[in-house]
């Protein structure tokens, strides 16, 4: 079996993935992922792949009109968690926000690790998912919970220590089904290829973005590239220029230490510190990022008005109150 897989040009994909979820020999897991990594930007292969994924997975009512924030992660920053407070600065404008995650794999803390900080509870339970939406406009799916046959390839991804196309099946995984999107990539490749993916998975509105200084993020410090869905249900490449975000900085010498993180304990108070009023470049990457959530749900809102309503919520403590909220 692993020799027909590994030395055959023409072998059958849906043989090879369904050997990657059985096999226990982590080495032939391994050989097997290593050798598809060759095509890791293939859309084919990254939809194979999350449909079979999706089949095995734990099954919950969708919740279409709502928006996840989740990233490939993988960018090796080490920075704070920018989309997951993006995700609770949106829920507190009142956007339905169902935020799917996992644990920190390159970074020291990711969307899981800093809301177990919080004492925002990782619900599995489908009713408890819906309320906590109609309630709070905030709930978290937490990856494990609902996608458990990636155990089985946990173990070898972490030995084989590089990234894969695995990276990019994370973001399209939402258990609600989520029809709107904003995702951070690693690469302008693994950009452009999520957004196919998106798109062929029938998604309202999407953009992904990836920055020219590494971030999975839209950047305040150098240019991103954004690929978003058009009106005429196509993809289009977009560059965005830093420099137009200059007059909406509340700190105009930029700091990249400001959105550096560390444990979750750390970038935790720094969450709250952002809620709480503190201007720093944290905060500029913060409102920036959330503008183009409010964008992607709301397309007949301008960027202004989307700047203006996320810093009202802020400096009127509303996004600080509707955390507490959540976390009570």
């Amino acid at each position: 079996m692993i020799e027909n897989l590994y030395y055959n040009k023409n072998f059958d994909l849906n043989e090879a993935i369904d050997f990657v979820f059985s096999s226990d020999n982590p080495v032939h897991q391994g050989l097997i992922i290593s050798k598809l990594n060759e095509n890791m930007y293939d859309p084919e292969l990254i939809d194979e792949f999350r449909k079979y994924i999706k089949k095995k997975s734990k099954k919950i009512k969708p919740f279409y009109n709502s928006l996840d924030t989740c990233g490939t992660g993988g960018d090796g920053k080490k920075t704070l968690n920018i989309s997951t407070t993006v995700a609770l600065l949106l829920a507190s404008i009142g956007i339905k926000i169902s935020k799917h995650g996992n644990r920190a794999a390159s970074s020291l803390s990711g969307s899981s690790d800093i809301l177990n900080e919080l004492g925002i509870k990782m619900e599995f339970r489908e009713n408890k998912i819906i309320g906590n939406l109609k309630k709070n406009n905030f709930t978290y799916l937490n990856a494990p919970n609902f996608y458990p046959i990636l155990k089985n390839v946990a173990e070898t991804r972490k030995l084989l220590g590089f990234k894969t196309f695995f990276n990019m099946i994370g973001p399209t995984l939402n258990p609600l089904q989520t029809k709107y999107q904003i995702v951070g990539t690693f690469d302008k490749k693994s950009c452009k290829a999520i957004a196919e993916i998106l798109l062929k998975n029938k998604l309202r509105n999407f953009k992904v973005f990836t920055s020219d200084d590494g971030l999975d993020e839209i950047s305040i410090f150098s240019n991103t590239t954004m690929w978003e869905k058009t009106t005429s249900n196509q993809i289009k490449r977009k560059k965005i220029d830093h420099h137009k975000f200059r007059r909406y900085l509340s700190q105009k010498n930029l700091s990249f230490e400001d959105i550096k993180g560390k444990e979750p304990k750390y970038n935790a108070k720094k969450l709250i510190n952002l809620f709480e009023g503190k201007k720093n470049n944290y905060r500029d990457m913060v409102i920036i990022n959330a503008v183009y959530g409010v964008l992607t749900i709301d397309q007949n809102k301008k960027f202004d008005e989307a700047y203006e309503i996320l810093v009202s919520s802020i400096d009127s403590k509303q996004s600080l109150d509707h955390l507490n909220k959540i976390c009570s």
